[in-house]
């Protein structure tokens, strides 16, 4: 009786052991197979038509589903835990690709040109990173889906800043419970790693949370955030697996300049058209800022109605017009300009407003 007791437990320690040195499957997407990626990634590619700046993109996608469908012709209905690890990690990467396209098209609603171009410039290198990345046999095949803000919005451009950004990796295989954290580095385009690293405050198997200081002595332009995470096998211990890398656009922090020209309506009888003051206001530093100017419209003493025009400059460099919007002088004139902000005439107080609102690009933080 001892010697079968004796003989269940070693069984029972070999099956343990067996399972710590599988891959945790677990971590992995649920149901996906090469042929629903490649699917994926044909839906992706139709939501990135009309748009001039994810064209090359769109072309890497329609590359990533052929190459799916040609090479893994005859499984293309299995499930990722039937594959070998060279095999799999070629999925991934083309999920991790469709998902980045798909969060990308999401995001781009009320973005300004400017915005969008900088946001296609970090899906475009992503993509371009995960497609040229080199098939490797290891169990662990990591991948980044998508970069979070703290709300859980999807991210592909920062805005410098003077504090720490609070943001998340979220892809597979990130993190293998059994050994410690995965390695997190920030470099530029090139791969040279940046004087200021940031440093992780949790980690899951399918997460990466982490701060990122010193964003605000950062150059405009496009960086690397690379995850290299380790995986514990029987009799081998930890020893690090193929990395996953993700591409974040860097853009100048907001500001907002804007010129204005108002004019007046002035008499009933003969209407004629006053200049009342044409120039450029303080700039707004950031979002909820608010700036005046006062008019001297000592010029018309009967106005019927005001004429306003605004040119408004972004910190990337561009610009938009808005106007002339005609508002009768009985009333306040109140009108939305591009990229969130609002501009106001109050002619009781002779004093012009100016208002930068919430941002209206998701994509960019």
């Amino acid at each position: 009786m001892n010697e079968a007791r004796h003989r269940l437990r070693q069984l029972a320690g070999f099956a343990l052991l067996l399972a710590l040195a599988a891959p945790a499957s677990a971590q992995l997407p649920p149901r996906l197979t090469a042929g629903s990626v490649a699917d994926q990634l044909d839906a992706a590619r139709q939501r990135l038509a009309g748009q001039p700046a994810a064209a090359a993109t769109a072309q890497q996608l329609q590359a990533l589903a052929q190459n799916l469908r040609g090479a893994l012709a005859n499984q293309l209905a299995q499930p990722l835990t039937a594959l070998d690890d060279r095999t799999r990690g070629l999925v991934l990467r083309a999920h991790a690709a469709a998902q980045l396209a798909a969060d990308f098209a999401d995001s781009t609603g009320g973005c300004r040109e400017g915005e969008a171009a900088s946001m296609a410039k970090a899906l475009a290198l992503s993509v371009r990173q995960l497609a040229q990345a080199p098939a490797e046999g290891k169990p662990m095949q990591a991948t980044i889906d998508r970069v979070e803000t703290a709300d859980h919005a999807a991210l592909f451009a920062l805005r410098t800043k003077d504090k720490p950004v609070a943001l998340a990796l979220v892809g597979s295989e990130l993190h293998d419970p059994q050994c410690p954290d995965p390695q997190l580095t920030a470099t530029d385009a090139n791969g040279t790693p940046l004087s200021v690293q940031p440093h992780i405050t949790n980690v899951l198997p399918t997460r990466i949370e982490f701060e990122w200081p010193g964003t605000a002595a950062l150059a405009a332009g496009s960086y690397l955030l690379h995850a290299r995470p380790q995986h514990k096998a029987f009799l081998v211990g930890c020893s690090a697996q193929p990395e996953a890398t993700v591409a974040v656009q860097v853009v100048p922090a907001p500001k907002f300049t804007v010129g204005y020209a108002l004019d007046a309506v002035c008499g009933r009888a003969a209407p004629r058209t006053v200049p009342l003051g044409k120039g450029t206001l303080p700039p707004l530093d950031g979002y909820g800022a608010t700036v005046t100017q006062a008019i001297d419209t000592s010029g018309c003493a009967d106005p019927v109605a005001y004429r306003i025009s605004a040119t408004i400059t972004y910190a990337d460099g561009a610009s938009a017009k808005a106007g002339p919007f005609e508002q009768s002088a009985d009333a306040n004139a109140t009108v939305g300009l591009p990229g969130g902000l609002s501009l106001s005439w109050d002619p009781a107080v002779r004093q012009l407003f100016v208002r930068s609102g919430a941002p209206m690009c998701k994509g960019v933080r």
